[in-house]
């Protein structure tokens, strides 16, 4: 073989290999009970849920107890609800958030997060305000 077959040779295996390598270590948007089944088969990985706050359960948090605890209850995108419990920085105003992305792992018969990103869309509507009213109608 000549030295260029090989060189090609060797930069597809590389590329072939670190493809597979990063395949492995990413995390995917799941629903919880698809999160339940992935810890069941591989309790160290992480999953993303996109979800939305269940605003009509209460929201158990008390500073005076415990400052990083938070417990709640989020809708997945499949209409399965289930309980989160966070222990971490609570999200500013955290009450009037809608969606969220929880990551960590499903236990049994809850969803324990190591982080929760949120959006709070009060944002967005005023961006949305502001870029309706900017435009000029046609005369």
């Amino acid at each position: 073989m000549k030295k260029l077959h090989i060189a090609l040779l060797l930069i597809a295996a590389i590329g072939i290999a670190s493809v597979v390598s990063m395949y492995g270590s990413t995390t995917q948007y799941v629903s919880f009970n698809e999160a339940q089944a992935i810890y069941r088969d591989n309790p160290s990985k992480t999953v993303h849920i996109f979800c939305n706050l269940n605003k009509s359960k209460e929201i158990e948090y008390d500073p005076q107890k415990n400052a990083e605890k938070l417990v709640f209850y989020a809708v997945d995108s499949l209409g399965v609800e289930s309980k989160v419990i966070f222990n971490g920085t609570i999200p500013p105003q955290f009450q009037q958030i809608e969606k969220l992305v929880l990551e960590g792992h499903a236990i049994e018969n809850a969803f324990f997060a190591e982080k929760v990103l949120t959006k709070c869309p009060s944002k967005y509507e005023e961006t949305q305000a502001s870029e309706q009213s900017a435009v000029i109608p046609k005369q």
